[in-house]
């Protein structure tokens, strides 16, 4: 794959990174709580979408390119890696996407959306602990390395944060949003920006798994 191919990815993992990170922030307002037809109940159901849906599918963009960026495709832990995150990412994709639909013209909220969505979060559990071990194998820079640390420990790390803002913040969705997004989010920061830039130079310098 071209150097623009990795630096692409990097890009959509920079931003969908970023937009993830903050979704809990975007969430504390919900759609149902605000008047439908008005411009606060568009100006929020924009938020939600770019926070809720186009964050997801940048990050299923950079999950696809990310073997470009490694060595060999990464071995074959880091191709299950891709491919079962890829997979988790996709079904996030449809069942938030189910949801803000249901949620933006109707006001109400889908099961059905809900529980892809939780569904295609466990596949991403599993397929971000295989994809982080991946980067963490062999020689890589600080930013690889530390966005690896992040998806193997994106569940208690996800807990911990989880459980500090339902302290601060009660009777609020931050907490469970946080513990969902933040990690992971902060986590394709860092690959993002490492992709990138590897992407300038020439090729990504990811070490062979």
């Amino acid at each position: 794959m071209t150097t623009t191919t990795v630096r692409r990815g990097g890009t959509a993992g920079l931003v969908g990174g970023t937009l993830w990170a903050l979704a809990p922030v975007v969430f504390m307002v919900h759609l149902d709580d605000t008047e439908p037809g008005t411009l606060a109940f568009v100006a929020v159901a924009v938020a939600a979408w770019v926070a809720g849906g186009l964050s997801l599918v940048l990050l299923l963009v950079a999950v696809s390119r990310l073997r470009a960026g490694l060595t060999d495709g990464g071995g074959r832990l880091g191709a299950v890696g891709v491919v079962v995150s890829g997979l988790g990412l996709l079904a996030m994709v449809v069942g938030n996407g189910t949801e803000l639909t249901t949620l933006t013209f109707s006001g109400n909220e889908s099961d059905l959306g809900h529980s892809a969505f939780l569904i295609g979060f466990l596949v991403l559990v599993v397929g971000s602990l295989l994809l982080g071990i991946a980067l963490l194998r062999g020689r890589r820079e600080p930013m690889v390395r530390w966005a690896g640390a992040l998806m193997v420990g994106m569940v208690p790390l996800g807990i911990g944060l989880g459980v500090l803002l339902n302290a601060v913040a009660p009777h609020t969705d931050l907490g469970f949003w946080a513990a969902i997004t933040v990690p992971y989010g902060v986590a394709w920061i860092l690959l993002g920006r490492s992709m990138s830039a590897s992407g300038r130079t020439r090729t990504a310098e990811f070490a062979a798994v």
